[in-house]
């Protein structure tokens, strides 16, 4: 005959039946015990979670650095055309952050005959004012050629 323990006193009986009267009649009235660690882990990866997702969304929607100097810079009618795959006008492009989705950016690879027609011979190259203005420029020459302030 096989013996069966109690979970919840470890006793030894005979058989099921046994234990089954044990348990009616020691622990009927009897919860079991909630293990706290467990619930203290799990709301604690949660609440830790949650803090992250809401770091990642504030830092989301704080403005760019740049955001006025880019968007002066397409209000006076400036241009920037390059290409993506291109690691100067990358590099340009980045140098503005999240402000560069306000710069008039006109992808060459697109727009071959707009390109063409501007004599866009390297990437990235301004028209700022009229005037033509090839490879990377500072921060500081593309103010003084706008007059936007950085």
């Amino acid at each position: 005959m096989e013996e069966v323990i109690c979970k919840l006193c470890n006793k030894n009986f005979k058989s099921g039946e046994s234990l089954e009267q044990h348990k009616n009649s020691v622990h009927i009235n009897e919860k079991p015990s909630i293990n706290l660690k467990r619930y203290f882990l799990f709301g604690a990866v949660i609440l830790a979670v949650l803090i992250f997702s809401y770091t990642i969304y504030a830092r989301a929607q704080k403005p760019g650095s740049y955001d006025d100097f880019a968007k002066c810079l397409t209000s006076t009618g400036a241009v920037i055309y390059g290409n993506d795959f291109c690691s100067y006008t990358n590099q340009q492009l980045n140098s503005f952050g999240k402000s560069k989705k306000y710069l008039n950016y006109v992808k060459c690879l697109d727009n071959k005959e707009l390109c063409d027609s501007k004599n866009v011979e390297i990437t990235p190259t301004w028209e700022i004012d009229g005037g033509i203005v090839n490879g990377v420029q500072s921060f500081e020459s593309l103010s003084g050629l706008s007059g936007c302030k950085i």
